[in-house]
């Protein structure tokens, strides 16, 4: 598993990663791949398996646009019910209007009792992958998954306070080699100010790492 911290994500931050990005990473560095495992909307080879733990004999399967054809919106997923031990969307939700299908095709095709695990962007800039529809709270979360069949629904806000939302912002339009530099400018500001006002953290979320079990 990859080894994760402040100087790991300086060394991210200057390779050209967002912030939500590294954070989503280490966030997912607590969760385990059990089984059969699908990977929904990530593409080819995502960074996030080098930092999620694994449990025995794991195999994973992935389902993308790029490299399927598949459309989330309206296609089944190509696979039978409880096929799968656990199921990735990380970063994809956001990207289909007909969410509440994608995420009953995901029950279907879960194994009684497995895991989803996901991710979805909050505090971040338009990025369509065709297309960028939504903005989820973790309230929002944890109504859409529960109605498409989820048990167990668990939602955590990954960030810190405003001004580190502020800097995921603009870091991207930095040059790589200031934003190390930068990245320490702004943490240790939103340290200080997240000490005065505790409660920012709940209103500045960068995104939100979501948990659900099939029922």
């Amino acid at each position: 598993m990859k080894s994760h911290g402040f100087l790991q994500t300086l060394r991210a931050l200057y390779a050209g990663q967002s912030l939500t990005r590294i954070r989503m990473n280490y966030a997912l560095a607590k969760h385990t791949l059990r089984g059969r495992v699908l990977d929904v909307g990530g593409g080819r080879n995502p960074d996030y398996f080098a930092y999620l733990r694994r449990a025995g004999n794991v195999s994973v399967e992935a389902v993308d646009h790029s490299l399927t054809g598949i459309d989330f919106e309206k296609d089944l997923l190509p696979y039978g019910e409880h096929t799968f031990d656990t199921v990735l969307a990380c970063n994809v939700l956001e990207h289909v209007y007909n969410h509440q299908f994608l995420l009953r095709e995901i029950h279907r095709v879960l194994m009684p009792r497995g895991t989803l695990i996901g991710f979805v962007p909050f505090w971040t800039g338009y990025h369509p992958d065709p297309h960028d529809f939504f903005r989820y709270t973790d309230e929002a979360l944890t109504r859409m998954l529960t109605e498409a069949g989820f048990k167990n629904v668990a939602v955590e806000r990954i960030g810190g306070g405003p001004l580190v939302a502020n800097f995921n912002t603009t870091v991207l339009s930095v040059p790589r080699i200031f934003r190390p530099v930068l990245f320490m400018i702004y943490a240790t500001a939103d340290r200080m100010f997240v000490s005065l006002r505790p409660q920012s953290v709940l209103r500045n979320p960068l995104g939100f790492l979501f948990t659900a079990t099939c029922s």
